[in-house]
């Protein structure tokens, strides 16, 4: 258990890092925060895998690409993604969409390093409040994409659309755990 909640700890501090708004969890207290995965989201994650290391692998220890070792590998590639897709929908399909009321919103810039390159790029977090059979909860929604902003005025622009001007706005909920939601529609990934 001291391990979990030191992963967890170190968890929060790694999300909260350079934001005002400080996250609030949905996940149970002290526990590590986990990917959602079905038995079948395992399966086609790790088959998917292994089918795509194995064909370059191949492709790369005979020094042939053939098709049908290309085809394998994307296969591979194309069976990690539907899995992952199944797990969204898996994940959300019994979640309710309510209106909101936004409180407070923030953009970040952060840097994106790879191969030596910094790109910058803006993220977003809202808090949100809302009555659920009577009990008022305060959230910080997920975001429902999966790519980041290119300018403070995009994710500005983005947030402007989808929250009104009397600061209303749109979640996605967990009934189960309502602490757990997505901003303006479920994610797909």
């Amino acid at each position: 258990m001291k391990i979990e909640n030191r992963l967890r700890d170190y968890q929060d501090k790694i999300r909260d890092e350079g934001w005002r708004i400080k996250w609030i969890p949905w996940q149970e207290s002290g526990r590590p925060e986990y990917v959602y995965n079905t038995p079948l989201t395992k399966f086609t994650g790790l088959g998917g895998a292994a089918l795509f290391v194995g064909a370059v692998t191949l492709m790369v220890v005979s020094k042939t690409a053939g098709w049908p070792m290309l085809a394998a590998a994307i296969a591979g590639l194309a069976i990690i993604i539907s899995g992952r897709f199944y797990a969204a929908f898996k994940k959300q399909y019994k979640w309710v969409c309510i209106n909101a009321i936004c409180i407070d919103r923030e953009i970040m810039k952060s840097a994106s390093v790879s191969e030596g390159n910094t790109k910058y790029v803006w993220e977003y977090r809202v808090i949100c409040k809302f009555t659920l059979n009577g009990k008022e909860y305060k959230v910080t929604p997920e975001a429902s994409h999966m790519m980041s902003f290119n300018s403070a005025d995009a994710a500005m622009e983005y947030l402007n659309k989808r929250i009104k001007p009397d600061c209303k706005c749109r979640l996605w909920i967990d009934p189960a755990n309502p602490l757990h939601a997505v901003f303006d529609k479920k994610q797909r990934i």
